[in-house]
């Protein structure tokens, strides 16, 4: 078979290579500056790279502000160019398409899988987050995560996964959720869990606080709350759990990490994608 894998960061390198060792012919574009296996040819432009794919891998996620994301690209690329070059019937791989590139690419003719819709390839995602989370909090904490307070804003998959394994590192965990359905779970599971109407009152007493929930649940009045010094780490996507801005003006320690897999464990990203690419492939052929 041929893959076309087009953007993306360091996941996308052991894309490259994992399905180059498994027979398959793996053609790349927008990735000039990562240094690929010589099995895998940079195109030098689109339309040799995806003639003949039986499919085209994007990122996760696959685009940011209608351009390509493809941080190693020598040029940008938009998605209304990209979705423009591919060939009707081809199967489109990637994760959080935007609704307007979506529709363009049925319009098109494509069949579009967006993995974050799947939920086996979410918990994965999740796992390699939490893990990569606590790796970050062990490198910028000068004390352990032992008999620290820590806060977790979010009771979705990574928050779930990260909370716990804060919990089995020894830290004494707070989960902040709305629902209160997802608070009687945390508190099942053996954590303290409140609602975000009364965070304010854990804030003073919290060494590190985690956000997962892609919307402004920490305001200026709760990060008021918090003391100088405070480790703030953002896994959502924007506009993020708060204003990054205005905590470092704050004195607290701000780290941005979206997209966290393809910073903390490529290779194990690139697997759990792999995996979860084949597995569609194979429903469709059984289907």
């Amino acid at each position: 078979m041929k893959f076309a894998v087009i953007g993306g960061d360091r996941r996308a390198l052991w894309l490259c290579r994992l399905l180059s060792q498994d027979g398959h012919r793996v053609y790349s574009y927008a990735l000039e500056r990562l240094e690929l296996p010589e099995t895998v040819p940079k195109a030098g432009c689109l339309e040799v790279c995806v003639y003949g794919a039986d499919a085209v891998l994007l990122p996760v996620p696959a685009e940011r502000g209608g351009l390509l994301n493809a941080p190693y690209a020598v040029l940008p690329c938009s998605m209304e160019e990209l979705i423009g070059t591919l060939w009707p019937g081809q199967t489109v791989f990637g994760g959080a398409f935007s609704e307007p590139s979506r529709q363009a690419m049925v319009h098109a003719g494509l069949s579009p899988v967006d993995l974050l819709k799947r939920e086996s390839f979410q918990m994965q995602n999740a796992a390699i987050t939490a893990e990569g989370a606590l790796a970050l909090l062990l490198q910028e904490r000068e004390r352990t995560l032992l008999h620290s307070r820590a806060v977790v804003c979010g009771w979705g998959r990574i928050g779930k996964l990260l909370a716990l394994r804060l919990r089995s590192l020894g830290a004494a965990v707070t989960v902040a959720a709305r629902q209160g359905v997802h608070r009687a779970e945390a508190e099942a599971l053996g954590l303290a869990a409140l609602p975000y109407s009364e965070l304010a009152a854990v804030l003073a007493d919290c060494d590190v606080l985690v956000n997962t929930v892609p919307a402004r649940v920490l305001d200026a009045p709760l990060l008021c709350c918090l003391r100088e010094g405070t480790l703030l780490l953002e896994l959502a996507s924007a506009p993020g759990g708060f204003d990054r801005l205005a905590a470092e003006q704050q004195g607290l320690r701000v780290l941005a990490a979206p997209g966290l897999p393809g910073r903390s464990a490529p290779e194990e990203a690139a697997l759990a994608i792999r995996g979860a690419v084949y597995q569609v492939m194979e429903e469709r052929e059984d289907g």
